[in-house]
């Protein structure tokens, strides 16, 4: 065992610091991430009116 090691390191985990990301990426992004929340309140509430009509049609 190697005592002096003090730096925490992955294994075959490489990241790219260069690299940057293009304004309109980042923006694309965000604009995916923002829209989320509004896209699972869509889905939550179709599922609740066709619930809702399959109990009223028992």
């Amino acid at each position: 065992m190697n005592a002096s090691t003090t730096e925490a390191r992955f294994v075959g985990i490489a990241i790219n610091q260069a690299e940057e990301v293009s304004a309109a990426t980042r923006l694309a992004q965000y604009n995916m991430l923002n829209e989320i929340p509004g896209a699972i309140f869509g889905i939550i509430t179709v599922a609740y009116i066709v619930g809702s009509l399959i109990a009223l049609a028992h």
